[in-house]
């Protein structure tokens, strides 16, 4: 039996390592995406090539197209020649990854709906924090639009539910998952050897006790009280030693102390960025909220985190956004801002290796029940099912 076919669009899928949540999702539907071209852009200051990895035979029909306005925000562009895609083959299903207001939504929303009447239109969105003042209120009449057009929403954290909720769109089904899973086989846990092995390919001493962050070395991140949390700590255990692999303001900021115990690790590509997280004993997302100039902005989910939960490593994150619901446990959750909860916790996990195990063990197990690639399209496998008739449900059954 054919396989029904879903139409992904989306920015976040020019990326390879990103595309294997569609892998896993291809073992059940019919996949084409629609992403971005690669050129011109960079990623921490290096061109996105380099984060594409090599070539690999994918199991999806992929599409690249140009962005008009070039070199703008992802919310701000249309792709050009997509409208060449959609009169090519019949969808059942058509998922656009962009916020609310975003151009390349409205874009997919208007050619499903010329070219695609009969496809079930639906849209992924992160957003968690509404805007203040004017700049809220325009983008509000995205939601509640999008409440009215929509088939479907998937929410990738549940602030982001309440707000669709909020304006309007309480009667149309909504998934709350994440955007993208994260590879079990690349992200695992590491032997001591590994681990000795893997941190001296970095400058750092194998028998280190180390913490480490992944990511963008930015205020609202939490850098600057995660390296005061271990210079603390640091007056009695000395063994304690902190990584940061990323780039960022921060990083020329704390770079000039030159302290020994601190290590900074220049961007990788995702592919890369697993070994390093795997030679971690402990992983810190310190995350709080931004506000300037009438921008806002709080964790959306905090995709390291599961990176790290995958790789056995003890992780804790701040009470910031998404992040307690992503790491489910609020024994590794401290409150934003406040850098004595943060050392607090850190001494307790320091000073107790039971109970850091016990915390690893269970992030791990939930890391794979719940954000592995394959969990994660099963989850929207199963929402999708859930939105259409029956003669496609055993068209879908037909092919397992």
């Amino acid at each position: 039996m054919t396989k029904p076919r879903l139409l992904v669009i989306g920015p976040t899928y020019a990326i390879a390592t990103n595309r294997r949540k569609l892998w896993a999702l291809a073992e059940r539907f019919e996949v084409t995406c629609a992403t971005s071209q690669l050129t011109g852009k960079k990623v921490f200051g290096r061109p996105v090539e380099d984060f594409e990895g090599p070539a690999t035979p994918e199991p999806i029909e992929l599409h690249r197209f140009p962005s008009f306005p070039s070199n703008q925000e992802n919310t701000r562009i249309v792709y050009q020649g997509i409208g060449r895609l959609f009169r090519s083959a019949r969808f059942d299903y058509v998922l656009v990854e962009n916020e609310p207001w975003g151009l390349i939504k409205w874009q997919a929303w208007f050619l499903t709906r010329l070219f695609q009447r009969k496809a079930v239109f639906g849209e992924f969105s992160w957003e968690n924090v509404e805007r203040p003042g004017l700049k809220g209120f325009l983008l509000s009449f995205g939601y509640r639009m999008s409440g009215l057009v929509d088939d479907y929403i998937v929410c990738g954290n549940q602030a982001c539910r309440q707000i669709f909720v909020k304006h309007g769109a309480g009667q149309r089904p909504i998934l709350v998952a994440p955007q993208l899973g994260v590879d079990a086989g690349l992200y695992r846990p590491a032997s001591t050897t590994e681990r000795s092995t893997l941190r001296v390919a970095d400058n750092i001493p194998a028998d280190a006790l180390l913490v480490g962050y992944c990511g963008r070395l930015s205020p609202e991140k939490g850098i600057l009280e995660l390296c005061e949390a271990v210079q603390v700590l640091r007056q009695q255990h000395p063994e304690l030693h902190l990584a940061l692999l990323g780039d960022g303001p921060c990083r020329e900021q704390l770079a000039v102390r030159k302290d020994p115990w601190l290590h900074f690790l220049l961007a990788r590509p995702h592919f890369e960025v697993a070994n390093f997280i795997r030679s971690l004993d402990i992983f810190v997302l310190a995350s709080k909220p931004w506000r300037e100039q009438g921008n806002v902005w709080e964790e959306q989910f905090g995709h390291v985190l599961i990176e790290a939960m995958a790789c056995g490593v003890a992780t804790i994150g701040s009470d910031s956004g998404a992040i307690p619901e992503v790491l489910g446990d609020a024994h590794a959750v401290f409150p934003h801002s406040n850098t004595t909860g943060l050392t607090d916790l850190l001494r307790k996990i320091v000073e107790a290796p039971a109970f850091r195990s016990e915390l690893a063990e269970g992030q791990h197990r939930r890391a794979l029940k719940r954000f592995s690639h394959r969990a994660v399209a099963q989850s929207y496998t199963d929402f999708l099912i859930s939105l259409t008739t029956k003669d496609m449900k055993r068209r879908l059954s037909a092919t397992n």
